[in-house]
């Protein structure tokens, strides 16, 4: 076991690692509309941006996970680094041909959804296997407060770059983080113990295939049409996938994800679910966030980076707030109340969106940035919590894909709204943008509705007494 010195070391190269996967869900948002009019491009093909990023990190989680357990978690690491900062250069070298660019920037972005599907969990490990058991939570709760500043930082930053140098660096300034991170993985101990093992490409092939499917259906139903056979049978297709990978997992010897023990573990599961639904909207408002104060209210980039960075305030405080109850009286009190204030943010951000005011907006993005902090800090450590420290590689994978799945449903869902009203009509302006964005967030509300139902009725309550 390393030294205290060592294992904080440790952080030091996954720290930016990390960084660069968390911004990379928020820096985007804010440069869309520019990359939007620079190349040309639909709003349905804009948001592909964010959807497959989040979509392929999904995807991609689970095996990562399986992977470093079996070659190495810092070889897998540093894989992942290595992938995502190359992706990323090609994302800032796209041609600015239009018929060209789509088809670039979504596969680009679909690898650096793989690099970081392989990078998160393992690097998670690492961070674990660093510190002894008394301290670990201590040490990821470091390694992720530091983590989620920089995807605060992420629109500001993204705006800076946007808007004084070019779009194109929100992609490079990776390559230098990466090549930080990979000379400073030189120079740390790392506690690295390889378990070979076969590898589930069945379940890893399933899972992407209906992943894939169910999104794509949703996120092209404004251009297919919700009728269209396509968008349908992609969808049904999806959910078939879905369901035959949950049926061949719970029969597989050593599977990627073990549904059995999911099922066995029923807080755990729980805890799953609910993250599914409170990551549904959270990419979305990001993103069509920073669309709306450039695109209705009219701000430079750098106006906007600060504007949607508001909600982070409450947030972060709420953060505090909520570990502080989940530590007196268990983890469904703050779950609720976040659930059920970020329900009642929404719903009074969408009623102010009309306004097309930054002023205006300031209750609704506070109530919902406070009620996302509630939710997320203590629902991943009672999940955590809820397996023996043998399990919790795997466990942190199992969270990470159901957290990205439902960022790139919800961003499908709620895009597919804001596209069907705006770009697709050809006369879209600032009101009609607010509009189209007051039913997305209308529908996001929806989606923290559901949770609070479900908190109330499937997560128990009071402390937890012991591992499950």
């Amino acid at each position: 076991m390393p030294n205290e010195f060592q294992r904080y070391r440790v952080l030091w190269p996954l720290v930016p690692a990390m960084a660069m996967v968390m911004i990379d869900f928020t820096i985007v948002s804010i440069s869309a509309t520019t990359i939007q009019s620079d190349l040309g491009l639909s709003e349905t093909a804009v948001q592909w941006l964010v959807t497959a990023y989040a979509l392929s990190t999904a995807a991609f989680v689970a095996l990562g996970g399986r992977l470093g357990d079996i070659l190495g978690h810092k070889r897998i690491v540093v894989t992942g680094v290595i992938l995502f900062a190359g992706s990323s250069l090609m994302c800032g070298l796209v041609p600015d041909s239009g018929s060209i660019a789509v088809p670039w920037l979504v596969t680009f972005r679909v690898l650096q959804g793989v690099g970081a599907g392989l990078l998160i969990p393992s690097a998670t490990v690492l961070v674990l296997d660093a510190f002894p058991p008394a301290e670990r939570g201590k040490g990821l709760a470091i390694f992720f407060i530091v983590a989620g500043l920089f995807t605060a930082i992420g629109p500001v930053a993204g705006s800076y770059l946007t808007e004084f140098w070019t779009w194109r660096a929100i992609f490079w300034i990776n390559v230098p983080v990466a090549l930080f991170a990979l000379l400073e993985f030189r120079f740390a101990k790392l506690n690295d113990i390889q378990r070979p093992a076969r590898v589930d490409w069945r379940g890893a092939f399933l899972i992407v295939a209906g992943m894939s499917l169910t999104v794509l259906g949703i996120q092209q139903s404004t251009e297919w049409g919700w009728g269209s056979p396509a968008t349908i049978g992609s969808i049904v297709a999806g959910v078939l996938v879905l369901a035959t990978f949950v049926a061949v997992e719970r029969r597989t010897d050593d599977p990627l994800i073990d549904v059995n023990a999911m099922i066995a573990n029923r807080p755990f599961a729980v805890d799953n679910l609910l993250t599914f639904l409170v990551f549904g909207p959270w990419l979305a408002v990001f993103f069509f966030g920073s669309m709306y104060f450039q695109v209705a209210v009219g701000q430079e980039p750098t106006e906007a980076g600060f504007s949607i960075l508001t909600m982070f305030y409450s947030f972060f405080v709420a953060s505090r707030i909520g570990g502080g109850w989940m530590d007196r009286w268990g983890a469904k009190k703050p779950v609720a109340l976040g659930f059920l204030l970020g329900t009642i943010g929404m719903i009074v951000w969408a009623g102010e969106l009309t306004e097309l005011s930054r002023s205006d907006t300031l209750v609704g993005m506070l109530l919902t940035g406070a009620g996302f902090g509630l939710v997320f800090s203590p629902l991943n450590t009672d999940a955590l919590n809820r397996l023996p420290d043998a399990m919790r590689g795997q466990g942190s994978g199992i969270i990470q894909t159901f957290r990205n799945f439902g960022s790139a449903l919800g961003m499908a869902i709620m895009g597919s709204v804001v596209a069907g009203a705006t770009d697709l009509t050809g006369a879209s302006g600032p009101q009609d943008f607010a509009d189209a964005m007051q039913t997305a967030f209308y529908v996001g509300a929806g989606m923290l509705a559901l949770g609070y139902v479900a908190t109330q009725i499937l997560m128990p309550s009071g402390k937890q007494e012991g591992v499950e």
